[in-house]
């Protein structure tokens, strides 16, 4: 009897002692890996977008929605090649071995790589930037699509905490420097986004467009967010559009999905991100 209390107060001490550590980023649940080393992965699995001529040329960080890159990514990318920007689109599930249905099942559905692992993703696309001598490391944006813009605003509690990311080590001395800005598509802000109740690091305007109705990315939830973090400091606008859907620039949803491609709605979408790039990184 007295053994088996004492095994079962040493078992509610090392739980008391596990969650606790969880609980303050010291154990993640998920690999973790030096910034360096998760930046060589990733690297073999980043499209990048390159403008004519040698630089160097602003970058920007282009992060794809729970379904993988589906195209929105490479648009974007072209469109930032285009206009003297060079454009790093790393591809989250392929470097996870994920595939398309699979992250329907899982990712999508919040079950699997949710938005602080995602984050230590984007620290390594910034290092992959910063470490391409083509870049202007000064000026560098992020841009993210539902998921990615989920992590995008997750990443932002991280660094106004000084902690790293759950698939990092260590976060980065001045891990968000030379980023100018960044510009969110719908970005999913229910539980549990971190920002809903942790605050953003300043001096990092962020954009968004957000979609009326919006079934999979509440835009209400979002809004409130963003009041929140304005009333707390940051530099935070947004759009509503209405009569559009959640991924209305991805021309290839599943049968049944409900969400609708809008070719026209594209175009401003096309001409938004441009704006802000010329606003953000070329002015």
């Amino acid at each position: 009897m007295i053994a088996a209390l004492v095994l079962i107060v040493l078992a509610a001490a090392l739980a008391t002692l596990y969650f606790g550590a969880r609980a303050r980023g010291l154990v993640s649940g998920m690999p973790q890996f030096r910034l360096v080393t998760l930046a060589a992965r990733l690297r073999r699995h980043t499209d990048i977008y390159r403008p004519d001529g040698d630089g160097p040329f602003p970058a920007v960080i282009l992060l794809h929605g729970c379904g993988g890159p589906r195209g929105v990514t490479e648009r974007y990318g072209r469109i930032a090649a285009a206009n003297g920007v060079i454009a790093y689109a790393p591809d989250s599930l392929a470097l996870r071995g994920i595939d398309y249905e699979t992250a329907i099942r899982s990712v999508c559905t919040g079950a699997r790589l949710r938005a602080p692992e995602r984050a230590g993703d984007l620290l390594a696309a910034l290092e992959i930037a910063r470490r391409d001598p083509r870049v202007d490391k000064r000026r560098i944006a992020i841009a993210g699509w539902s998921h990615g813009a989920w992590t995008v605003l997750d990443l932002l509690t991280f660094v106004a905490e000084g902690k790293a990311p759950p698939s990092l080590y260590h976060l980065p001395h001045r891990a968000l420097r030379g980023v100018k800005a960044a510009l969110v598509f719908y970005p999913y802000s229910g539980f549990p986004a971190r920002s809903r109740i942790r605050s953003w690091t300043k001096g990092i305007p962020v954009d968004a467009i957000l979609v009326e109705g919006d079934t999979v990315c509440d835009e209400k939830q979002t809004i409130a967010v963003f009041e929140r973090q304005r009333a707390e400091g940051a530099e935070v606008g947004w759009q509503v559009w209405t009569g559009v859907t959640h991924g209305f620039d991805e021309d290839n949803h599943l049968p049944g999905s409900g969400l609708v491609f809008d070719p026209e709605k594209v175009k401003a979408a096309e001409a938004a991100f441009t704006d802000f790039l010329k606003r953000r990184l070329l002015a």
